[in-house]
């Protein structure tokens, strides 16, 4: 993967805003994230990485202390796995083939009503945030059947 120069600059300033260390492993994993076109999995994450050395722990560390900043967010799927992908876009759903495990965004819509009626049965003051996955076949594997 071919890494920008504006775009390795923007990312050393993020990390450095975040009072992160730059790192080559920090660096790629940010340009993985920010070229992708849906959320990721660490096993997509590690066979893209180019940095020597980046093992399993170290991309899960790196991950983990992007998240804590939110730099980077984990979504949570059904069967366990995280993906990953960069915070600050237009927030966005996902869709997920319970075959193969293709996830794919589906973009903005804001169930306002679901929101209030969350806000009303739990008592809470605020909802900053939500998640809402769909899913089902993708077309490739409902053909394969």
């Amino acid at each position: 993967m071919k890494i920008c120069i504006r775009h390795e600059i923007q990312n050393i300033a993020k990390l450095r805003s975040h009072k992160l260390k730059v790192t080559p492993i920090r660096l790629e994993l940010l340009d993985i994230l920010e070229h992708a076109r849906e959320p990721v999995s660490v096993k997509t994450i590690k066979q893209s990485l180019k940095v020597s050395g980046a093992d399993i722990a170290s991309i899960y560390r790196n991950l983990e202390a992007l998240k804590k900043l939110g730099v980077v967010l984990q979504v949570q799927l059904e069967k366990g796995e995280g993906f990953y992908e960069l915070s600050g876009r237009d927030h966005h759903h996902h869709v997920i083939c319970e075959n193969c495990g293709k996830v794919c965004d589906v973009p903005k819509f804001h169930p306002k009503t679901m929101e209030e009626n969350a806000l009303k049965a739990s008592g809470f003051a605020r909802i900053n945030r939500h998640s809402l996955e769909f899913f089902g076949l993708c077309k490739n594997c409902l053909n394969k059947k």
